[in-house]
C-alpha cells in the first residue's frame, strides 16, 4: 500500500515537472519568435546586409544557449528524481529488513518461552 502511494507520488511529481518544462519551453519559443519578428521588421526598415548576418548569428547563439540551458535543467531534474527514487527504495528495503528482524526476534522469544514452559511442566511432573 505504502509502495503504491510512493509510486503515485513519484509519478505526479514527474508529470508536474514535465508540464513545467513544457511551459518553460513554450514561453522561451514565444519570446524567441517575438524577438525574431521585432528584429526582422527592424532589419527590413533600417539595417544593411552585414548587420542582418550579425543579428542572425546572435539569434542563433542565443537559441543554442537557451536550448543548452533547458537540456541541463532537464538532466538535473531527471537526476534529482532518480536520487529520490533510490532513497525511497533504500528506505523501503531498510523498513522491510527491520520488520523481518523483529519477526525473527519474536519467533525466537516465543520458542524460548515454549521451551521454558515445557521444562517447567517436565520438572513439575
Amino acid at each position: 500500500m505504502i509502495m503504491i502511494m510512493i509510486m503515485i507520488m513519484i509519478m505526479i511529481m514527474i508529470i508536474i515537472i514535465i508540464i513545467i518544462i513544457i511551459i518553460i519551453i513554450i514561453i522561451i519559443i514565444i519570446i524567441i519568435i517575438i524577438i525574431i519578428i521585432i528584429i526582422h521588421t527592424y532589419i527590413i526598415h533600417y539595417i544593411h546586409t552585414l548587420h542582418i548576418i550579425i543579428i542572425i548569428i546572435i539569434i542563433i547563439i542565443i537559441i543554442i544557449i537557451i536550448i543548452i540551458i533547458i537540456i541541463i535543467i532537464i538532466i538535473i531534474i531527471i537526476i534529482i528524481i532518480i536520487i529520490i527514487i533510490i532513497i525511497i527504495i533504500i528506505i523501503i528495503i531498510i523498513i522491510i529488513i527491520i520488520i523481518i528482524i523483529i519477526i525473527i526476534i519474536i519467533i525466537i522469544i516465543i520458542i524460548i518461552i515454549i521451551i521454558i514452559i515445557i521444562i517447567i511442566i517436565i520438572i513439575i511432573n
